[in-house]
């Protein structure tokens, strides 16, 4: 696939260069020659192509939400693939909106009850023989209704006994993510864009934002960055905690950084729009990855190491780090990441936001609760419902606007910021 794909950027608006009529896709020639017939009594010359988005979709009962692309040298349109459907978007000249000239004031659109940087959902689901819309676990799409039109990124983990088959067990995830969305498309949608989440949003749906955890799917092979990111992956964790083609985990770390494809990959990333995530990265990795990337990244879902020295957690240098780059950190709530015996409540949850308030990343944090990722939950947290208590003990322990942020506000920014 290679340089041959469609570039598109995750959470970014685009216009494409005006190229004469006979260089534009076919389905872009047809709506001209539509409009043109449709208005009679039109001067020929005061006909104008229309300043909008056109989209035409073929879909099955597996279908992702279609990907807004950039054309190809050859007037191809981009197109995401997934099973036996295809999706085309003709990408033409976008109007102008208020978007462009969006402050970052740390708000986010009132619908967006919160925006969560990682659930483990999607494998847990697989494995226990669950779906998605109403189940046991600790998230499902009846649950997220609560909260309004909340952003869930929801990832794509690989347990041990499939990393030799990863690319495969990969596709079997977002398959069966797919087909639970398309089941329930009038409650929620995938979001590729920023524009998505502030459409799913006016519409009162879930954005839904489907990541990689741990880059072993790629298989080392570049070429398949570009085949998940057209399946609608807009975050990649470069490692979970073992050895990968990229990089070392923090399980597996002996000193040594990004390996040359993990800089490969880096490079690829930040061209097609996809999210960097550093949680799980080991330390060298992560001060490579400073290094050489020209883009914002994230730490999905990690605490402070200066509180609870976990290895799993940042430290300080790292997480100002982040937060020059303008980059955005979730807080975890897996207990051993915020309580040094284990005993962890929202007590000792607040005693994390404070540091990250303290050493000056208020701004860069956000949620990355890690709900199906581990259990027990913390004292007095059951699922995801827990999150309405969870923004009310922020209110009482800083205040609302403080509270607003770290639920949604801050994580809107980012993708703002990204999207720029």
């Amino acid at each position: 696939m290679g340089d041959n794909v469609p570039v598109a950027r995750f959470l970014c608006r685009h216009k494409t260069e005006n190229r004469p009529l006979s260089y534009r896709p076919l389905s872009y020639m047809i709506l001209t020659f539509l409009l043109a017939v449709g208005a009679v009594g039109c001067v020929y010359n005061e006909i104008t192509p229309p300043q909008a988005e056109m989209e035409i979709q073929i879909n099955d009962d597996a279908a992702l939400q279609v990907i807004e692309a950039e054309e190809t040298g050859e007037g191809n349109p981009g197109a995401i693939v997934s099973g036996t459907e295809m999706q085309v978007i003709d990408d033409m000249e976008p109007q102008e909106t208020e978007m462009e000239d969006r402050r970052h004031d740390g708000t986010a659109p009132p619908a967006i009850g919160f925006i969560d940087a990682h659930a483990d959902t999607i494998s847990r689901a697989l494995r226990m023989d669950r779906n998605l819309f109403s189940n046991d676990l600790h998230v499902d799409f009846e649950r997220l209704l609560e909260f309004g039109a909340p952003v869930q990124v929801f990832a794509v983990w690989l347990e041990d006994r499939y990393v030799n088959n990863a690319y495969e067990s990969a596709n079997h995830q977002i398959d069966f993510f797919g087909s639970e969305i398309a089941k329930h498309s009038d409650i929620i949608e995938i979001a590729l864009t920023l524009e998505d989440i502030e459409r799913n949003a006016r519409n009162n749906k879930i954005s839904a934002i489907l990541s990689i955890e741990g880059a072993e799917p790629l298989e080392g092979k570049l070429e398949n960055l570009d085949h998940f990111y057209n399946r609608g992956v807009r975050i990649v964790t470069l490692t979970w905690n073992r050895e990968n083609e990229l990089g070392y985990g923090v399980g597996a770390d002996r000193g040594d950084g990004l390996k040359p494809f993990g800089v490969e990959c880096v490079k690829r990333m930040e061209e097609l729009g996809i999210i960097i995530d550093v949680s799980h990265l080991n330390e060298a990795g992560f001060w490579d990855l400073c290094n050489i990337s020209s883009r914002p990244f994230m730490a999905s879902h990690s605490n402070a190491y200066s509180l609870t020295p976990n290895r799993r957690n940042l430290k300080d240098d790292q997480i100002k780090a982040i937060a020059e780059r303008g980059g955005i950190i979730g807080i975890n709530l897996y207990p051993e990441f915020h309580k040094v015996n284990g005993n962890a409540s929202s007590g000792s949850l607040m005693e994390h936001i404070s540091h990250f308030i303290s050493i000056g990343a208020g701004a860069n944090l956000g949620l990355g609760c890690d709900l199906d990722g581990f259990d027990p939950m913390p004292e007095g947290f059951t699922d995801v419902s827990s999150l309405m208590m969870l923004a009310d003990e922020i209110t009482d322990a800083f205040d609302e606007e403080t509270s607003q942020k770290i639920m949604s506000g801050n994580f809107f920014d980012f993708f703002v910021r990204y999207a720029q």
